[in-house]
C-alpha cells in the first residue's frame, strides 16, 4: 500500500470517529435538554399548583359565637322568646354594602337592646364573578375577629372599605387591608392582634366559613343581602317605610 493511499485511510478513519463523538455529543445533549426540560414543567406545575391553593390552612377552630350549629355568628343576642333575625351576605356584594351603611347598625343595636337575636352567614359567591378569593378571606377575617370580641365592628369595616368599583380579577381587599389596617381601626391589639393575624394568616376559620355558606344555601338563600326572621325569608320590597326604623318595624311585624 502506497504512503498516500495509507494517509487517505488515516484521514478518513478519523473523519469517522469525529462524526461518532459529535452524534454522541448530540445525543448526550439531548437527554440533557430533555431531563431539564421536564424538571422545569414540573417546577412550573408545582408553582401553578401552589398559587392555586393559596396559603396554606392551619388548625381548624370555631369561632366563640358561632350559633349552636355552627352555620352562623351571632352578632348580640335577644331576649328569651324573642325572634332570631338572620342576615345573609357577601363581602363583595356591594347591594350587601349599602344595606348595611343603611340598616347594620339597627339590627345590631336592636339586638343588644334584646329585642331579637341578630347572626350573620356569609357568602362567597360573588367570587365566581370578580374571579378572586376577596369573600372568602374576609369571612376568614371577619370571623377570626370574633375572637378578639369585636366581630360586628369588624364585618361593618369590612364594608365600609369595600372596592369600588368592583373590577373582576382584581384583589378585592388586600391582605393589609384585612390583617392590618381594619384590626387597628376597630381596636385589635397586642397580643389579641397577634392571635388574629396568625389566625388569618392560617386561615383557621375556613371550614367554618364554607359550613356556613352550605348551611345558607340550605336555607334555600341564592341571593344577597337577604334577612330571614326564625328561617322566613322577607320581601323588604313590601315595606311601606324604609327608613331604618322602618324596617326595624317591619321586621318586628313579621316575626
Amino acid at each position: 500500500m502506497s504512503k498516500q493511499a495509507s494517509n487517505r485511510r488515516e484521514q478518513l478513519r478519523r473523519q469517522q470517529e469525529a462524526a461518532a463523538r459529535a452524534a454522541r455529543q448530540r445525543r448526550l445533549i439531548g437527554v440533557i435538554a430533555g431531563l431539564i426540560a421536564l424538571v422545569l414543567v414540573g417546577v412550573l406545575v408545582f408553582a401553578l399548583v401552589s398559587a392555586n391553593r393559596g396559603p396554606a390552612k392551619g388548625s381548624q377552630v370555631i369561632p366563640p359565637h358561632a350559633s349552636a350549629a355552627q352555620d352562623a355568628i351571632v352578632v348580640a343576642a335577644g331576649r328569651e322568646g324573642t325572634p332570631t333575625v338572620t342576615l345573609y351576605a357577601d363581602y363583595q356584594c356591594s347591594a350587601c354594602a349599602n344595606f348595611e351603611q343603611g340598616y347594620g347598625l339597627m339590627l345590631e343595636n336592636t339586638a343588644k337592646a334584646g329585642d331579637w337575636t341578630l347572626q350573620t352567614k356569609m357568602l362567597t359567591f360573588q367570587e365566581d364573578k370578580l374571579r378572586n378569593d376577596a369573600s372568602t378571606r374576609a369571612a376568614v377575617a371577619a370571623s377570626c375577629s370574633d375572637f378578639a370580641g369585636v366581630y360586628g365592628a369588624y364585618h361593618r369595616e369590612v364594608f365600609a372599605n369595600q372596592e369600588s368599583p368592583q373590577t373582576p380579577g382584581s384583589v378585592g381587599y388586600s391582605d393589609q387591608l384585612l390583617r392590618e389596617t381594619i384590626p387597628a381601626t376597630v381596636g385589635i391589639t397586642g397580643d389579641a392582634l397577634t392571635a388574629f393575624q396568625q389566625c388569618y394568616d392560617g386561615r383557621a376559620t375556613v371550614d367554618f366559613v364554607e359550613k356556613v355558606e352550605r348551611g345558607a344555601y340550605n336555607d334555600g338563600v341564592n341571593s344577597t343581602p337577604t334577612i330571614a326572621v326564625n328561617g322566613k325569608k322577607l320581601d323588604l320590597s313590601q315595606a311601606t317605610n324604609t327608613t331604618a326604623a322602618g324596617i326595624r318595624q317591619f321586621i318586628l311585624d313579621n316575626a
